[in-house]
């Protein structure tokens, strides 16, 4: 890819936007128009945890259960890399059920599937509390 055109970037944004709705609300259907089939989400707080294939992700989300943090994705920049890779860094805010918050970086790569833009690989980089 050599350039990205308004229309992809508002459908990239639109995708990363669909992420918290689908995750927090684990609808696993919706989760399947935000990440590619075989795509990553890779957590970096702690021990880390990376979670391979739409299925898994779906099957983490929901093993969150009901204590899981609401999640807001803010301040999206989406480029092309030097490489032709479509990116994406975007600011998220999660509230805790206990009303406190943490935040951090998505730090997405994405590609052109048949059915719109998909996430191939999220890493989450926490900021604070660490």
């Amino acid at each position: 890819m050599t350039d990205l055109s308004r229309e992809d970037i508002s459908d990239i944004r639109g995708t990363l936007a669909l992420f918290s709705h689908a995750f927090d609300n684990k609808d696993l259907d919706e989760l399947g128009r935000v990440f590619a089939e075989d795509g990553v989400l890779e957590l970096t707080k702690g021990a880390g945890r990376v979670v391979r294939g739409l299925r898994a992700i779906g099957e983490f989300a929901v093993s969150l259960g009901s204590e899981a943090p609401d999640h807001q994705t803010l301040d999206t920049h989406v480029f092309l890399d030097g490489d032709g890779v479509v990116r994406a860094r975007s600011r998220y805010l999660a509230i805790l059920p206990d009303g406190s918050v943490h935040n951090g970086d998505y730090l997405d790569e994405l590609r052109h599937t048949g059915e719109g833009w998909r996430i191939g690989k999220r890493v989450s980089v926490p900021r604070y509390p660490r």
